[in-house]
């Protein structure tokens, strides 16, 4: 990711690693490609000049109700 990059498209694609890693952690399949993928992503954000502390906890909130909704819908399915 470049520094110049859209600062909300930098926070969705964190938000989206998470949302990966934590939904496969229900699983324990989760592998290192995909938490590189969110290492990569958090310090995109945290490199960002436009880093915002309340945006980065709102986009892991956003991650964690994306989760639940995955684990609800799952649940359904069974």
């Amino acid at each position: 990711m470049i520094i110049g990059t859209d600062v909300t498209a930098i926070y969705r694609e964190f938000t989206d690693a998470l949302t990966e890693v934590l939904g496969e952690n229900a699983t324990n399949a989760t592998g290192p490609a995909r938490r590189g993928r969110l290492a990569r992503a958090r310090a995109a954000v945290k490199r960002h000049p436009d880093y915002n502390e309340h945006a980065y906890f709102v986009a892991v909130e956003t991650a964690f109700a994306q989760w639940e909704a995955m684990q609800n819908a799952s649940a359904i399915g069974r």
